[in-house]
């Protein structure tokens, strides 16, 4: 309960007590006049009676709003959870295609990376089997006659 329903609660005690107190004032008979037609009633309850009627109304009335506020409430949240459920679906698949993209992406890459291995492997090989297709190492090999000599960079002469 709020400070507003302590203060209302307060309201209502102090209106019993005073009616209490006041309980041989509040009926006793006095003439009304209603509309043309006149009446003896203790006018002290037909004013107290209409008092707890105005509050018992108020009270309706406020039990209506707040029952209304928390049944949007719960509409609000219902909604929430479905636009909730909606995102991290989303997500998920959102997630899932980004996967999808880097494996697709990760296998170009191998694929490049082994060609470019198998590629410098050929080389590799290549090259060594021309440094040993020409036999012996220089030092060791026998001078040729009549031969001109070759320049290890690739430059004519």
């Amino acid at each position: 309960m709020g400070t507003l329903g302590y203060i209302v609660l307060a309201a209502l005690l102090l209106l019993a007590l005073f009616a209490a107190m006041n309980w041989r004032a509040l009926t006793t008979a006095t003439a009304l006049s209603f509309f043309g037609a006149s009446v003896e009633a203790p006018l002290g309850l037909i004013l107290l009676g209409t008092a707890v009627a105005f509050a018992l109304l108020a009270l309706v009335y406020a039990a209506f709003q707040r029952t209304s506020m928390l049944l949007e409430s719960r509409r609000h949240a219902q909604a929430l959870e479905v636009q909730r459920q909606l995102a991290e679906t989303a997500e998920a698949s959102r997630l899932a295609e980004l996967r999808a993209q880097m494996e697709r992406e990760f296998a170009i890459t191998r694929r490049t990376i082994e060609e470019s291995v198998n590629g410098l492997a050929a080389a590799i090989g290549e090259m060594d089997e021309r440094l040993r297709g020409s036999g012996e190492p220089r030092a060791l090999r026998p001078p040729v006659e009549n031969a001109t000599p070759v320049d290890p960079h690739g430059r004519d002469g």
